[in-house]
């Protein structure tokens, strides 16, 4: 719907889906490539996600009230993004909050007046508004819940004022309406066709993800789909367009996963399907697969992949692998291949998905460092970007990773200078005499945080 809202404006002549950003925000800060509108809706702007920097202050999306201009405030003090803009594709919330941003800059209107006004009206969707106001009572409302593991459910309730990335409240019915506007084109051609476009990166690469909507295949037939969770809440909405199908899922728990609430109606419509060619694995002996046992570090991310070998089945962190010969392999739909050095070692290994973006990585040590060893990464870190400060604590053989007022997070040692910290990779450079002299933090949409020692 932020797309649809976008695309609107250009249609109006008010913007062009390829003007810079900076024209609309000139807040942004200048990264020194081009970052455009198209950047920003294909998820290939490189933008850190804001929540994921916000949590590092120890109070992220879960934790406080967060308003758009909070959100905005985060985004703008982000002085480097993840990669150049068009490089890659990585999901980022603050891309779409961004856009929501100028559709209310360039329309003179709050974003949920001007989405009300030119898409639940003609539409009738009724029973669709913004969650701009938490406290708002909305009749109806399924309240959120979660739990963890076989432990009671509880309320799991966003309190957030954010949206464009999120933040629409609606039923199923509301959204058979819009998939149906898809499909007829009752609001033009243009439109629809706009929304359908596939991104498409500076090295020529088409992605599956378009504006607001993923277009891809599901088991042989045309898909197009975009699911989302937050809190408790998760949610999928789906059409196969030449099958005149669509489905849309809401959960107001955690579990189970709606999108496999959605494969499993398709897959009793239509299935069984016709047999996919099966990638024929090759007999590789026990002691090949051995060699490629160990950690693996992303050169990119500096997040860790773990090569495991256990009762004849090789996995690639978790992931079954198929052998295919010369040191290849298949994990699902994305492929693993390994290069050697002149002893016959693995030196490298690259995962291609189905996308075609290429991850590097290449072979590590585990480190299982000292307590002398660890007091050099002691003390009080700070990142003016993130606006967090951290310290580092070492307790006995252990390091901890220390929030006000009481979080105390383990630093599980993974390779030299590099640590594992919940659902983070924190890693430390050191000057030309080794001395330690800087800190990084990294995550799936937050490539690289950097910290100073606090004097």
């Amino acid at each position: 719907f932020t797309a649809a809202a976008v695309v609107l404006l250009q249609q109006d002549g008010k913007l062009s889906l390829d003007d810079p950003v900076r024209k609309y925000i000139p807040e942004l800060p200048d990264y020194g490539s081009p970052l455009t509108i198209r950047h920003l809706l294909n998820h290939t702007a490189g933008l850190r996600d804001w929540g994921t920097v916000m949590s590092l202050t120890g109070a992220g999306r879960g934790d406080r009230v967060i308003s758009q201009d909070l959100a905005l405030d985060v985004i703008i003090h982000q002085r480097a993004l993840n990669f150049t803009p068009g490089s890659e594709y990585s999901y980022s919330n603050s891309g779409y909050n961004l856009a929501a941003i100028i559709v209310e800059r360039v329309s003179k209107q709050k974003f949920p007046a001007f989405v009300e006004d030119r898409l639940f009206k003609p539409l009738e969707m009724k029973s669709s508004s913004w969650r701009d106001d938490y406290q708002r009572v909305v009749p109806g409302r399924a309240q959120a819940y979660a739990r963890q593991g076989n432990g009671p459910w509880r309320l799991n309730m966003p309190f957030m004022n954010v949206y464009g990335n999120g933040g629409m409240l609606t039923t199923v019915g509301d959204w058979m309406k819009w998939n149906a506007m898809l499909d007829s084109q009752s609001l033009g051609a243009p439109l629809v066709n706009a929304l359908h476009t596939r991104g498409v990166l500076n090295d020529g690469r088409k992605i599956a993800y378009a504006l607001g909507l993923e277009v891809d295949t599901y088991k042989g037939l045309k898909a197009v789909s975009h699911g989302g969770s937050t809190a408790g809440y998760q949610t999928y909405l789906a059409r196969l367009p030449d099958n005149k199908f669509s489905i849309g899922v809401m959960c107001n728990g955690t579990s189970p996963s709606a999108g496999e609430i959605a494969a499993g109606v398709a897959d009793e419509i239509f299935g069984p399907y016709p047999e996919a060619p099966k990638t024929e694995p090759v007999k590789v002996s026990d002691d090949e697969l051995k060699k490629f046992v160990g950690i693996w570090r992303n050169e990119k991310t500096h997040s860790p992949a773990r090569f495991v070998f256990e009762n004849g089945v090789s996995r690639w962190s978790g992931a079954r692998l198929v052998p295919t010969g010369g040191g290849q392999f298949t994990v699902g739909e994305n492929k693993l291949k390994f290069t050697f050095d002149k002893d016959g070692k693995p030196a490298s290994a690259e995962t291609v998905d189905s996308d075609g973006e290429v991850r590097r990585f290449v072979p590590e040590s585990e480190w299982k460092p000292m307590a002398q060893e660890l007091a050099a990464f002691q003390g009080d870190w700070f990142s003016e970007e993130a606006g967090a400060k951290v310290t580092v604590a070492i307790e006995g053989e252990k390091a901890f990773l220390k929030q006000r007022p009481a979080t105390s997070l383990p630093m599980q040692p993974l390779y030299k200078d590099h640590f594992e910290v919940q659902g983070y990779v924190a890693w430390f450079t050191r000057d030309r005499n080794g001395k330690v002299n800087g800190m990084h933090v990294g995550a799936s949409r937050m490539r690289d945080m950097p910290f100073v020692r606090v004097k």
